[in-house]
């Protein structure tokens, strides 16, 4: 997931546009496709992803990272640390 949003993988700049993104997204499974979409919600508030999605599209492991990533977010954030962890440090 880290290379196909970001270039390079360790980078913590996405390679394209998030609208790029998603679009680019279609050749992966709908799975995939809903993991893109969060992680560009997690990232930048550009994926629009619903709940339902989650909860309906994920396998239990993927939702499981999903929630851990939002809470690592959200602690960060409480934090107040200015820099973003990469995808891959949430296990995305």
């Amino acid at each position: 997931m880290t290379a196909f949003l970001f270039d390079p993988p360790t980078s913590q700049n996405l390679r394209e546009h998030p609208d790029v993104l998603v679009s680019d997204s279609w050749e992966l499974t709908g799975e995939q496709r809903i993991l893109v979409r969060a992680a560009l919600d997690i990232w930048s508030s550009s994926g629009n992803v619903f709940l339902w999605e989650l909860l309906n599209g994920l396998t239990h492991q993927n939702l499981s990272r999903v929630i851990l990533a939002l809470v690592s977010w959200r602690e960060l954030k409480t934090l107040n640390l200015e820099f973003a962890p990469t995808l891959a440090e949430l296990n995305l």
